[in-house]
């Protein structure tokens, strides 16, 4: 078998299980906003007091994330829109190649912003009151938003079209009739964590 048509599907595999589960779990995550501060950073400090929470992030999300960018952003590259396409579906071709390398570039930023600058400055633990300053920073808040709102817009949207995509390289979805299922499915998962997202920030806005 062919190593690149083997690495492709490997990639899009990961972006589906487990890293786009682990947006899902993300976002439910973020429901607990609604609870308050204590509660909220009790749960997010639940999952990484466990022993084993920094080895199932390396294993079950950075590397299978850094699999999928690093062959994610070779397609952006090396792909070639089909000549059959419609035009949308260059636009949502061209969408989730530029939608994954924002998602990228922005998960960089969350991760410095939300995990290690807090834990160089001591103030690791304090989840919910971090994000709240965030927000409402006077000068810096409107720019904290909209950069937050964009990026995880950005990943839900690389999720929903990604199982369009997945279906389609994974050959679940080959005819017509069956794709147009899957992409209906993929606009109401993109509707249903879009409504998450914005009920959870409700909390913080």
């Amino acid at each position: 078998m062919d190593s690149h048509f083997l690495l492709r599907r490997i990639s899009s595999l990961a972006g589906i299980v487990p890293i786009g589960l682990f947006l899902v779990y993300h976002l439910y995550m973020q429901l607990y906003l609604h609870s308050g501060a204590e509660i909220y950073n009790n749960e997010v400090n639940s999952f990484y007091d466990s022993p084993l929470s920094t080895w199932a992030l390396i294993i079950v999300v950075y590397i299978p994330l850094l699999l999928h960018s690093i062959v994610g952003t070779l397609l952006v590259f090396e792909n070639k829109v089909q000549p059959s396409y419609t035009y949308f579906s260059h636009l949502l071709y061209w969408l989730q190649r530029l939608s994954g390398i924002g998602v990228l570039l922005f998960i960089i930023a969350h991760i410095w912003n939300a995990k290690l600058g807090p834990w160089i400055e001591g103030t690791w633990g304090t989840h919910f009151e971090h994000l709240s300053i965030g927000f409402t920073d006077p000068e810096t808040g409107m720019i904290t938003k909209t950069v937050y709102v964009l990026g995880v817009l950005g990943a839900v949207f690389h999720f929903a079209n990604g199982i369009n995509t997945f279906c389609m390289t994974w050959g679940i979805a080959l005819t017509p009739t069956s794709q147009k299922r899957v992409r209906l499915f993929s606009y109401l998962v993109f509707i249903f964590l879009t409504a998450i997202t914005f009920y959870s920030l409700a909390a913080i806005w």
